[in-house]
């Protein structure tokens, strides 16, 4: 990393949402001033005057602003500032006159804007809209959650909308015509225009993920839409993006979920790998971050903004020439400033044990985020406050299991719980102080649908609490795939479901059950579809529906008996009919067996290692393993990290995997009808042969019957038999 810089605090402002503080544009001999937009709804902006920072304008209080952008004239200096809270969006010039105030009439909240010249586009929830000197101009009915958008200047008064869309894919519109639709290995969480030398390009946005990965969308001159990874590792989420040249060379600039700002040199080669230049951890989410120069003029800096509102900048500028140019009037202030504070906390100190309950109660606001692990199939579930977290409880009527988190330095307290009460998991983490967010990590069961409770409080005074409730999935471990993801068909299970229920009730349905359905269903000539595939054991699941009638496919009959079970209970709370038909496929059976066993046979490796390992450890007999062992444990000891590493990133993995083939074999009994087993007594029937891990032997058990030695006489996996 060549590049340093250097921290400067500037103020703190309400809590902010994701882009809503900008730099304004001004000539090279002057600093930049910048405006905010908090959740307390006052417009801020401020500037340097004298080398000190100062409030230009500051609006009135108002509802929560969730979107703030700059807006000028195509190729023009974009100095024009306008604001989204609710379904209105508002116009402030760079010295806070208002010029406009436009009603959209959209049904839900405006979550995303974009203004170029006389276009304004707007985003509700899956319906983006487009306006023309403030009248309709072209909506789009995506379906899909929209998470942020740009807009492209075309041919004459023509321009491109890309769309961030929460299927993990990217729409690029042009007028009325079917969009172009780019697919990505995840879900697109930001987009903003790359630029260089501060001037906007026309054909180039800079793209975030949900997983942490890069990109670059290239609009060609044929009107063909490509990307380019600039970082194509998975990590913390991306929340803000920007291009500036810091120091010698033009670099991207990245702001994560998880505290990190991070400056890589832009590659001038597609091939080539990203140079990470700098790197730092503020300890909260980053809201906004814009490249420029704010603190001095001739040092350029990154003006960095968390959701807290505190705003403070990276800057080039040495730390020694910051403090020589610090005057005796501005040490004095800080004085000033330090002594009210400590006076401030003197008062309240003072009052703590005060309790006016008439007062009306602070409201916290809470940042939080749960997302699924495809690599170990666990969610890690962030939490994040406006102020220091004090403890956080968890609550459960659905059995998880709670993991460790390097990064978590909180004290863990788990209470006994009776499920008879509905309750499989009560934790406590009680966090250390100054901590403003906190991740934690959970592992769901498939089959076991539920709610996850948390309630966070705050230390300061009088105290608070926040709840958040999150849904858990039956199907939690399924992950959506789109129509050109589609697997080829294999032996599959089939559940039939007629009845007199909508399109709509039945997508509403199929929403309790799994993960990232969209917002409404998609119809083709009346029927919808929907693809999913597990993480974790790789078979796939098909729903196709419409009115009074339901398809579902999958290889693992688990998957359909979960199905079955969920959607007959939802359609029996509305006194509903449904005629259910499950046709099983023995095919199937080994289709999926074949998958698992490979992955039993490696972590009973893996385990038997790990055992051996210990064992020499117990015995010393690792220090000359030349001397004191046969090569096969020479093999083990000299891949001790590799071994060790594995284990703990795949811990009770072989207990996961056989629970798989238990679950498998009580729910392939349930689907032909036999007589109802409990886990336990598959388990004692199926012990020996997970031992073995022979798939005949298992087949034998499942199907209860005597299964020749020949392989080929087992049932097809590749036939489909449903």
């Amino acid at each position: 990393m060549t590049l340093i810089l250097t921290r400067v605090d500037y103020l703190s402002v309400g809590v902010t949402a994701r882009g809503t503080t900008k730099l304004l544009p001004t000539d090279s001999k002057q600093t930049q001033k910048f405006v905010v937009g908090d959740y307390d709804g006052i417009v801020h902006i401020y500037g340097m005057k004298k080398n000190e920072l100062q409030l230009i304008f500051k609006s009135l209080p108002g509802p929560k602003i969730n979107g703030l952008i700059l807006g000028g004239a195509v190729d023009m200096i974009r100095d024009k500032i306008f604001i989204c809270h609710s379904n209105t969006v508002k116009g402030f010039s760079k010295k806070g006159k208002l010029f406009l105030d436009f009603d959209t009439s959209l049904l839900d909240d405006i979550t995303a804007i974009y203004v170029l010249g006389p276009d304004l586009a707007a985003c509700s929830r899956d319906v983006y809209h487009r306006y023309r000197d403030c009248k309709d101009a072209d909506s789009y009915l995506v379906g899909e959650r929209l998470l942020d958008v740009v807009l492209l200047p075309a041919e004459g008064l023509a321009v491109y909308t890309v769309l961030a869309c929460s299927d993990c894919a990217v729409r690029v519109l042009y007028g009325t015509k079917s969009p172009t639709i780019i697919r990505l290995p995840s879900v697109p969480s930001i987009l903003k225009l790359f630029r260089e030398d501060n001037v906007l390009s026309r054909n180039h946005v800079l793209m975030g993920t949900l997983d942490g990965k890069v990109g670059l969308l290239i609009l060609e001159t044929n009107k063909t839409v490509r990307v380019t990874w600039l970082l194509n590792d998975s990590s913390s989420e991306i929340t803000a993006l920007d291009t500036y040249v810091l120091q010698d060379t033009l670099d991207f600039i990245v702001g994560r979920q998880n505290g990190i700002v991070e400056v890589f040199a832009f590659p001038t080669d597609e091939e080539a790998t990203p140079t990470l230049r700098f790197r730092y951890n503020c300890g909260e989410s980053v809201s906004s971050l814009n490249g420029g120069v704010v603190g001095a003029i001739g040092f350029s800096e990154i003006l960095v903004t968390t959701y807290s509102g505190r705003i403070f900048g990276l800057s080039t500028k040495p730390p020694g020439l910051m403090e020589a140019m610090q005057n005796q009037a501005s040490i004095s202030k800080l004085e000033q400033e330090i002594e009210q504070l400590q006076l401030k906390l003197t008062e309240e100190r003072d009052t703590s044990n005060y309790v006016a309950e008439n007062l009306v109660p602070l409201v916290l606001s809470v940042n939080y985020r749960m997302a699924l692990n495809k690599a170990d199939t666990s969610y890690s579930l962030s939490v994040e406050l406006d102020t220091a977290i004090d403890n956080v409880l968890i609550q459960s009527d659905a059995p998880i299991e709670l993991l460790d988190v390097e990064s978590n330095n909180a004290v863990a307290s788990l209470s006994i719980c009776d499920p008879n009460e509905g309750n499989y998991v009560l934790a406590t983490y009680r966090c250390q102080i100054n901590t403003k967010m906190l991740e934690m990590r959970i592992r769901t069961i498939e089959g076991q649908s539920g709610t996850l409770q948390v309630y966070v409080t705050s230390d300061v005074q009088p105290k608070c609490c926040r709840k958040i409730i999150i849904p858990i999935y039956a199907l939690s471990l399924h992950t959506r795939l789109h129509e050109e993801e589609t697997p080829i068909g294999g032996p599959f299970n089939e559940l039939k479901l007629n009845g007199n229920y909508s399109v709509a009730e039945m997508h509403a349905w199929l929403s309790l059950v799994l993960p990232e359905a969209p917002e409404r269903p998609f119809l083709q000539e009346g029927e919808a579809t929907l693809t999913y595939t597990s993480c974790f054991i790789g078979t796939n699941l098909k729903c196709i529906y419409k009115k009074g009638s339901a398809t579902f496919l999958s290889e693992n009959i688990s998957t359909i008996i979960i199905l079955r079970d969920v959607l007959t209970k939802e359609a029996t709370k509305r006194k509903m009919k449904l005629d259910v038909f499950c046709e099983v496929s023995e095919a199937s059976l080994t289709r999926v067996l074949e998958i698992i066993l490979p992955r039993i046979k490696t972590a009973h490796d893996l385990t038997e290692k790990t055992m051996i390992l210990d064992a020499l450890e117990y015995w010393e007999l690792k220090e000359n393993p030349k001397k004191n062992l046969g090569t096969e444990y020479q093999e083990i000891v000299k891949n001790e990290l590799n071994i060790r590493a594995q284990m703990i990133n795949n811990k009770d993995i072989l207990q996961r995997l056989n629970a798989v083939v238990i679950d498998l074999y009580v729910d392939w009994q349930r689907a032909k009808g036999s007589h109802r087993i409990t886990n336990r007594v598959a388990s004692g029937k199926l012990d020996s042969a997970l031992k073995s891990m022979d798939l005949r032997e298992i087949l034998q058990i499942f199907l209860d019957r005597d299964i020749p030695c020949d392989i080929e006489n087992l049932p097809s996996a590749s036939r489909d038999q449903s």
